[in-house]
């Protein structure tokens, strides 16, 4: 016996995933130990100018890892491509990933969702290490 309804199943079959779908982007960091503090005052003001500047940043936390007090983790949702490559190029991004190749000593992204194949280019075109996850199916209510 199925609990799913007409318009839910509706729902989930007319989803398709791409460019104009949400999306998560998780960016694992490792601060170095001697810049921990500056580190933490430049993540939130990039944290508070995203929060200000970019309508399509659905969800931007700044979690730290338990067992590592020099990991963290930027868990990101994005409204759609459009959304991502407006960050890409916001300023205080830009400011952001210039302070932590100074202070950090490494960075890793996956993205979870599908992203257009120019999306993908222009993020790849950034250096850092991303690996992505294209979804197969599924829904969103994001």
């Amino acid at each position: 016996m199925s609990t799913t309804t007409a318009p839910e199943t509706a729902e989930r079959e007319k989803c398709k995933f791409g460019a104009d779908s949400p999306f998560i982007l998780i960016a694992r960091c490792h601060v170095k130990e001697e810049c921990l503090d500056a580190y933490l005052a430049a993540a939130q003001d990039a944290d508070s100018a995203v929060n200000a500047t970019e309508t399509g940043m659905l969800h931007h936390t700044f979690d730290q890892d338990p067992d590592d007090h020099l990991n963290f983790t930027w868990s990101e949702v994005y409204k759609n491509d459009a959304a991502l490559l407006f960050h890409l190029a916001n300023a205080p991004l830009l400011k952001f990933v210039e302070q932590h190749a100074e202070m950090g000593d490494g960075f890793e992204i996956e993205v979870y969702g599908t992203l257009s194949a120019e999306t993908k280019h222009a993020f790849s075109a950034s250096g850092f290490k991303i690996k992505y996850f294209d979804t197969k199916f599924g829904y969103s209510r994001v």
